[in-house]
């Protein structure tokens, strides 16, 4: 691919051992994530239970081992220093052509499968004051995504506003809200009026259910997890963003952006013609909404509202005009043992075969540049 800028939309870092212990609020110190040592991993600790060990050391092996010679557990000596010191990241992922990151955390998308919502609410406050300082070494380059409990919609404006000040730009709701408070109700109004007059957009990524972390509500242990928790992660993003749609919620404020986070892009062209199907041709139910557009699809919205944060998804490119052009952005899902790291450029060259050079800089650097305000002739010279 030539070398044109590239911007990761989903880059994740790992979290230190230390920091919930240091950052947390004291009233929840003796509950806050912490670590145990294991014989061959470290192990976190959320709210009482093992969640997940070490990610980040086994960044590019993917392509030279076999699945069944990579580890899900580790300990975080072993872990890349790149992956939690700032300087050594912009370094590294430059060394992969990539200039930019938007930042996601990797232990702390389980935080949202807290159920003590106070508890839940002090771990993401913690986090979002670590990624904020993390990315103040280098604010070109890295963009910092805040996460945000929205049990209490008027306690995460409140948490929206002071990240914004902080200087995160964007920030992560969960994929899944319980299931007596889906994002079609009134309650949510304060949070999509505040996202939309702050620019915040609002991410929804794999792995942060509340209350449950894949579709698999049996296991207790990421050791646990069944294959399905992976290949149907998009049931939940078509439930909510179907929801904010119905509902009217990308009418009401349209500059609202909402986003879907690693869960790639083949299933939203069906996704979208069923909307539009349901909306034109089935009978009109209860209190079903209808856009006072006449002439509005429900696809229309998504297309001017919505994102889509992708990996390696070919498929999903060859649909870019039914999706939405502006709608797709790459990312590298660097340091993860999934991640395109070190061969992001390679991988892109063969996803992005036969799209042309404009549809191929919007997908790996104008949307996302657009979306989280990145300078993009300060990362030119």
């Amino acid at each position: 691919m030539a070398r044109s800028l590239l911007i990761s939309s989903d880059s994740h870092i790992i979290e230190p051992p230390d920091l919930w212990t240091e950052r947390i609020d004291r009233a929840y110190r003796d509950r806050a994530p912490h670590v145990v040592r294991e014989e061959k991993g470290d192990w976190w600790v959320m709210d009482g239970k093992h969640s997940m060990s070490f990610l980040g050391i086994q960044t590019g092996d993917r392509f030279e081992k076999a699945s069944s010679e990579l580890v899900i557990e580790a300990h975080f000596e072993d872990v890349r220093p790149a992956s939690y010191d700032p300087k050594r990241y912009v370094e590294e992922n430059r060394q992969d052509g990539v200039e930019a990151s938007v930042i996601y955390p990797s232990e702390a998308l389980l935080a949202y499968g807290i159920p003590d919502s106070g508890l839940c609410s002090a771990t993401m406050r913690a986090y979002n004051d670590y990624i904020a300082d993390f990315c103040s070494e280098d604010p070109l380059r890295l963009k910092g995504i805040a996460l945000v409990n929205v049990d209490d919609p008027k306690e995460a404006v409140v948490e929206l506003r002071r990240c914004r000040e902080k200087g995160l730009a964007g920030a992560m709701i969960t994929v899944l809200p319980p299931a007596h408070r889906p994002y079609d109700l009134p309650i949510y109004e304060p949070l999509w009026a505040a996202a939309a007059e702050l620019g915040m957009p609002l991410s929804m990524h794999v792995a942060t259910g509340r209350g449950v972390a894949s579709v698999d509500t049996t296991q207790t242990s990421i050791k646990d997890v069944k294959p399905s928790a992976f290949y149907l992660q998009d049931h939940f993003v078509r439930k909510s963003i179907g929801e904010m749609i119905f509902s009217g919620v990308f009418e009401r404020h349209p500059k609202l952006r909402i986003g879907s986070v690693e869960h790639e892009v083949s299933w939203a062209p069906f996704f979208l013609f069923q909307m539009d199907y349901t909306y034109t041709q089935r009978p009109v139910r209860g209190n079903w909404h209808r856009f006072a557009d006449k002439s509005a699809l429900p696809s229309d919205y998504f297309k001017r509202q919505c994102f889509m944060s992708f990996q390696e998804d070919a498929i999903g490119m060859r649909e870019r005009e039914t999706v939405g052009l502006g709608t797709l952005m790459w990312g590298s899902d660097y340091p993860h043992t999934e991640s395109t790291f070190p061969r992001s450029r390679e991988i892109l060259e063969r996803v992005l075969a036969g799209v042309p050079e404009a549809d191929r800089r919007a997908i790996t650097c104008d949307n996302v540049a657009r979306l989280y305000g990145f300078d993009l002739a300060a990362l030119s010279s």
